[in-house]
């Protein structure tokens, strides 16, 4: 990554934040919330499958029919504790890379899939949330993460071109986005995404599995 470039565009939970198996253990606690089954085949799949796409595809056998941005909302609701309360740092090292970047004057963003709201609790709890531009999120604009548009808006925010912004990622939907807005992916190694692995290797410029891999290698 000794690349120049000028801005940093970073995903929050899974990247920045270790809370990707908080998300995924959402719909054990919209089960426990409702007082529905925990049925063992569901609590098996919970850490490998969106916790909305989980819940929605059994909603059958649990007897329910959720409107489906109420039941988003009530597992964002689950996640702010989780950021006001739990969440830690993906890495130790991350504030020490994103002071590299700082004083390299890499202008740098959060653009996450969680609430921008309740992203700032977890990002200021842990002391990071100084180093970014502004946090963003799917709800703030008329695009969202999976579509290259949403990328080139947050270039423009950034004063960069595409070309020189690194997207720093671990969902795969969202590095295809990012690559096709004509942006360079590093990705960080996540266990929620093991499924999406080889996918992920072989789409990234830079797969990491720790910030180390990182440091002395920007600028």
């Amino acid at each position: 990554m000794n690349e120049n470039f000028t801005a940093a565009i970073f995903d929050m939970d899974g990247t920045l934040l270790d809370t990707m198996p908080y998300w995924r253990y959402t719909s054990v606690e919209y089960l426990l919330a409702h007082r529905l089954p925990l049925l063992k085949d569901i609590v098996a799949q919970a850490f490998d499958v969106s916790s909305r796409k989980l819940i929605m595809d059994n909603a059958d056998r649990l007897g329910i029919a959720p409107d489906f941005m109420d039941m988003v909302h009530e597992m964002e609701g689950f996640m702010n504790r989780h950021y006001i309360y739990d969440a830690q740092l993906k890495d130790p090292l991350v504030p020490q890379f994103l002071e590299k970047l700082k004083g390299d004057g890499v202008k740098l963003c959060v653009a996450t899939g969680s609430p921008r709201q309740y992203a700032r609790n977890g990002l200021r709890r842990l002391g990071i949330l100084p180093y970014f531009e502004f946090v963003t999120d799917n709800y703030e604009g008329k695009y969202a993460k999976h579509q290259p548009e949403y990328f080139l808006d947050l270039a423009k925010r950034l004063d960069a071109e595409p070309g020189a912004c690194w997207v720093f990622e671990d969902a795969l939907y969202a590095m295809k986005a990012a690559k096709a807005a004509g942006m360079r992916v590093c990705a960080i190694e996540d266990a929620t995404q093991r499924t999406d692995r080889e996918a992920i290797r072989a789409l990234a410029d830079r797969y990491i599995l720790s910030y180390a891999d990182l440091l002395g290698t920007v600028g």
